[in-house]
């Protein structure tokens, strides 16, 4: 399955999209299990990029929030909401890369999920974040 051209990719499933904010950044969201862990997959679109051929900061932090918040729910039925946020650029994702992101829950209480993790480019960490969610 082809979507914009960019190749669903292999070991991964469509997302389907039900987030507006995330669907306005492009269709294309993926995801797998790898050994019992969520990972996160998405194609860098021109839409996505700066003047300089490379991820918006402002679009890996909200890529990177999405998919904090999706493995801090239990079902799509829940909600959840960013406490606090953290985030460190590390390198530059060009254009027409793939991102992985591999989010990690370290503690959860009744009600708070805290967890970080880190997106991947070519297998070269580019953003590392973490965070805090509030389960409804």
């Amino acid at each position: 399955m082809i979507e914009d051209n960019f190749p669903v990719p292999e070991g991964f499933k469509t997302i389907d999209q039900t987030e507006n904010h995330i669907a306005n950044i492009g269709q294309g969201f993926y995801k797998r299990n790898d050994k019992g862990s969520l990972v996160m997959a998405f194609w860098i679109r021109p839409e996505n990029s700066n003047s300089a051929g490379v991820a918006h900061g402002g679009m890996l932090m909200s890529v990177a929030d999405y998919c904090l918040c999706s493995l801090a729910m239990d079902s799509k039925e829940d909600y959840a909401a960013t406490v606090s946020f953290r985030g460190e650029f590390i390198a530059p994702a060009k254009t027409g890369s793939l991102l992985e992101i591999h989010p990690k829950i370290d503690k959860e209480t009744k009600s708070l999920v805290f967890g970080q993790g880190q997106i991947l480019c070519e297998d070269e960490v580019v953003f590392n974040f973490s965070g805090a969610v509030k389960k409804f």
